[in-house]
């Protein structure tokens, strides 16, 4: 079995200097981490996303109010807008969160500024992670095991694609991995300052990303679970009150303490009026009730449900389809999680498997098979930033394989040949990421990377980044009209971009033609003709440009 590294009561204190070496590798990771997540912030427009977080975290920051979709709760969103609001920016008040979004973006004609400050929100979430990723190995494993696992979890393309946009998805998973920590404590040591600290947590979690919460119950249930079998008490009806105390109360500092009807009869629209009236008397009654606490978050949960439930087209091996596949999630976990790191997972999660005593290894595997279950079985099929939350759990299974295969016993030959190898691992983990510098998000590992937008599309490929690389090449080619199919949400006359007019499902005009690669991908029946054709260039790794001297035919 694996023993921790740290010194234990049964071994000698590590000296001081002994300590040095894993800090400098963790922080070094980190640091540089951060230095290639911060160097794409100059290269990309915003994503599809990035105005509606912004729109909605700067209502609740200068107005105070929270009505821009709150499908998506406030905690992340405010960290995006933070940065804009402290420089300045306010909310604008238009109707459409889309638009309140790119004017906010191109407020006092500070676009770039106002985007990286927005991002900047985003940072420190990917520290946190990294922090309670090494506290929680450190203390189990030891530190050298930590420093493996934040030097995987950093150089992880996923992760840094997430870690660069103002989006809900890391926070989230740095969120969910400090929500998972404190109900592990919590059920190991419970105590009133332990059960008030995971219902804050927890919260905290619920408040980046409502539809994690079948993630949290999953992963919280089963911690649960192997605390019954390991015949612990479980804790008493007192603590739990505390933390559902915590819970309640974290939540609704966030909403302002808010408190209203979750729906406003004079802002329902008929088609939601038709359904709520399939609802019971009693149910729909407290829909329309004053006096609710944080009405806001039940309504988002609310919308949250319905998301869940509903089938939204994806895209998956070269098929768009309604609803969700179960096998989305592992294949978008194969092709895009670094080759090394899936190999080294592999070997940790047998390792934990066949050594089930050891707790922590519980917690690793319970952490990504929780989550990943969850989403198999959802019809949801967005991405798998909407499973990003197994990352730091995959990177503690794959410190936990690095170190069975470094302490291998048998012939000098063998353990030679097991440390080259790992040790290569590790040297590819890192050039890997660094050679995909600055496109993590239309990473794919080796062996995929060659079919990649005929894998997967949408947040894994194309969500809308490449505007500035578009409006870079037209300019390179002295390009003075375009016409333009583009996937995304930014203001395309603010862009950079000469004259366009949109090219419409079919159009096959003269002259120079810009599509992003979604459309050809997800809507062949209108831009799939193009396919025929050579691009002039490619803008970035997602926009097509042709150039066609006469209106091409059949």
């Amino acid at each position: 079995m694996i023993e921790p590294l740290r010194a234990s009561g049964t071994g000698a204190v590590q000296s001081r200097r002994a300590r040095y070496p894993p800090r400098v590798v963790a922080a070094l990771s980190v640091f540089v981490a951060t230095l290639l997540i911060v160097g794409t912030y100059s290269v990309f427009s915003q994503t599809v996303d990035e105005g509606e977080h912004l729109a909605a975290g700067m209502e609740w920051l200068d107005g105070g109010s929270y009505t821009y979709r709150p499908i998506n709760p406030p905690l992340a969103r405010v960290a995006v807008a933070l940065g804009p609001y402290l420089a300045g920016a306010r909310s604008q008040g238009r109707a459409s969160v889309w638009t309140e979004g790119n004017v906010l973006l191109e407020y006092q004609g500070h676009y770039q500024r106002t985007l990286t400050l927005a991002r900047l929100g985003i940072l420190p979430f990917f520290w946190l992670t990294c922090f309670v990723l090494w506290r929680f190995i450190a203390r189990h494993y030891g530190p050298w095991h930590a420093a493996l696992a934040i030097l995987l979890f950093a150089f992880c393309p996923p992760v840094l694609a997430n870690a660069s946009v103002g989006t809900t998805d890391l926070p989230f998973t740095a969120m969910f991995l400090c929500a998972v920590v404190g109900f592990w404590n919590f059920l190991r040591q419970p105590k009133a300052s332990s059960a008030l600290v995971s219902g804050c947590v927890i919260a905290l979690a619920l408040l980046c990303k409502l539809s994690g919460l079948p993630y949290l119950l999953v992963v919280c249930g089963g911690l649960y679970i192997f605390l019954r079998i390991e015949k612990r008490a479980a804790p008493s009806w007192k603590y739990l009150g505390i933390a559902g105390v915590a819970l309640a109360l974290t939540i609704w500092a966030e909403y302002r303490f808010s408190i209203g009807p979750i729906l406003d009869p004079d802002h329902v629209r008929e088609i939601e009026m038709a359904h709520l009236r399939k609802l019971p008397d009693g149910l729909a009654r407290i829909l329309f009730r004053q006096g609710v606490p944080a009405p806001e978050f039940f309504k988002g949960l609310a919308q949250t449900l319905v998301l869940l439930q509903k089938k939204r087209p994806a895209y998956l091996l070269g098929q768009v389809y309604l609803g969700g596949r179960w096998y989305f999630y592992p294949v978008a976990i194969a092709v895009k999680t670094p080759i090394p790191l899936l190999l080294l997972a592999v070997v940790g999660t047998v390792r934990a498997l066949i050594l089930p005593r050891v707790p922590a290894s519980r917690f690793a595997l319970l952490g990504v098979a929780g989550p990943l279950l969850v989403a198999m079985i959802g019809s949801v099929n967005m991405g798998l930033r909407h499973v990003l939350v197994i990352y730091p759990f995959l990177a503690m299974l794959g410190a936990y394989g690095f170190f069975w295969l470094w302490q291998m016993g048998g012939s000098r030959a063998s353990i030679v040949a097991s440390r080259a190898i790992v040790a290569l691992l590790l040297v590819w983990t890192v050039l890997t990421c660094v050679r995909a510098t600055p496109d993590f998000i239309p990473y794919f590992n080796e062996a995929a990377a060659p079919y990649g937008s005929r894998i997967l599309i949408d947040s894994d490929f194309d969500w809308g980044q490449d505007l500035k690389r578009l409006a870079s090449v037209l300019q390179q080619n002295h390009v003075d009209f375009i016409w333009i199919a583009y996937e995304g949400t930014a203001d395309l006359t603010l862009q950079g971009l000469p004259p366009s007019q949109p090219l419409l499902p079919r159009q096959r005009p003269a002259g120079w033609v810009a599509i992003s690669e979604f459309l050809i991908r997800t809507a062949p029946q209108d831009f799939g003709w193009l396919e025929n054709y050579k691009p002039e260039r490619i803008a970035g790794k997602t926009i097509r440009v042709y150039h066609f001297e006469v209106a091409p035919t059949d």
